[in-house]
């Protein structure tokens, strides 16, 4: 087949990434893959990092006439079998680009909440040959928009490689001067309030007393223009945490410096189908996540690590305090985290079926 990944994204985070590693893994089953991205971004950086061919162009907001005119002749000269979009925003963009061509669209839906203005999207996705939910959590909040009929959504779970165990003292504890005693809480995530970063500096001013050795490591960045990382750094202060807590900015391939965690916090106030938390689980470290949105699907409370509710620092505080007290259990979490990402999320698994997703949308087009 031959496949576009189209995002008018300039960031990397969750969905940026699954875009990249499912490209990765298509084109490593002999299709033809070009990422049709924004020339400005990370992304565009990224697909290159991994040796898989781009197309840029300036797609700067949801309607651009000339931009959408090139992009849909370049479809059509390229005889493209499967226009594959990430974010509502580029829905229309496939869906006016690919009108009048072989293309079919595929949508993949990673926000947990409902459609924003289902009235004006839904002409455009008649367009849609299927839509791929990575979650139930995010299925049921496509589904209460009512855009997409039943028999055209599908649940895919994200997926992760499965790497190598490496040793906690990495690159990271380096930078940071930590050493073998140090105990590392890490957390990826953007730094906005939803992620909850500031319920993990709450329950870690809880732990210090304790965990004299304790460290946060905060692994992300803002949103341009948002004031929330200097509030965090103000109740870091205020708490008593300037020492403990380090905000490292963003980091390329957070993924794999998670293995230098002692343990990785998901502290959102929902998460989709969380790819920090998979990210970890491959890496054998124990998880303490929000039991909400999509990652209960993801472990299971008790086995590959703990689930707390929502904004509850004293909750997070006591699983936390759980973990740091037991070594042993911090290992066997971890064990079960990477054999559960084996069974059930590994990246093959994922390819393998979004591949049937689209042959399914290509067949119903012939049909």
């Amino acid at each position: 087949m031959r496949i576009v990944q189209l995002s008018t994204m300039r960031d990397y985070y969750g969905g940026e990434v699954c875009l990249v590693n499912l490209a990765r893994g298509l084109a490593a089953r002999g299709h033809d893959v070009t990422g049709i991205v924004r020339p400005d971004g990370r992304l565009a950086s990224a697909l290159s990092g991994h040796g898989l061919a781009r197309c840029e162009l300036p797609l700067v907001d949801w309607y651009e006439p000339v931009s959408i005119a090139r992009l849909g002749a370049w479809l059509r000269r390229e005889r493209i079998d499967i226009v594959h979009t990430h974010t509502p925003r580029d829905w229309f963009i496939a869906a006016a680009a690919t009108l009048g061509g072989p293309a079919r669209n595929v949508a993949t839906r990673h926000l947990l909440l409902p459609v924003a203005h289902p009235s004006l999207k839904r002409s455009f996705l008649r367009r849609l040959s299927a839509m791929i939910a990575v979650s139930a959590a995010v299925r049921r909040g496509v589904e209460t928009s009512r855009l997409v009929a039943p028999d055209r959504l599908v649940t895919v779970p994200n997926g992760v490689a499965l790497p190598e165990p490496s040793d906690r003292l990495g690159p990271l504890r380096a930078a940071q001067r930590l050493g073998p005693d140090d105990l590392v809480v890490g957390c990826v995530a953007r730094l906005s309030p939803e992620k909850g970063l500031a319920d993990l500096l709450r329950a870690a001013a809880l732990l210090l007393p304790r965990w004299p050795r304790l460290v946060v490591l905060v692994v992300g960045d803002a949103p341009i223009g948002s004031e929330h990382p200097e509030e965090l750094r103000r109740l870091a202060t205020e708490l008593g945490l300037a020492s403990a807590v380090r905000f490292c900015g963003y980091l390329p391939d957070a993924g794999r410096l998670c293995a230098e965690f002692d343990i990785q916090v998901v502290c959102s106030r929902a998460e989709p189908c969380g790819l920090a938390t998979l990210e970890a689980m491959a890496q054998g470290r124990p998880i303490v996540a929000t039991a909400s949105g999509g990652s209960p699907e993801l472990m299971d409370d008790g086995v590959e690590g703990f689930l707390v509710p929502p904004q509850d620092p004293a909750r997070l505080a006591g699983r936390l305090e759980c973990l740091l007290d037991s070594p042993g259990l911090r290992r066997e979490m971890g064990r079960r985290g990477r054999d559960r990402v084996r069974r059930d999320f590994g990246l093959d698994l994922m390819v393998e079926r979004t591949e049937a997703v689209y042959r399914l949308a290509l067949e119903g087009a012939r049909g």
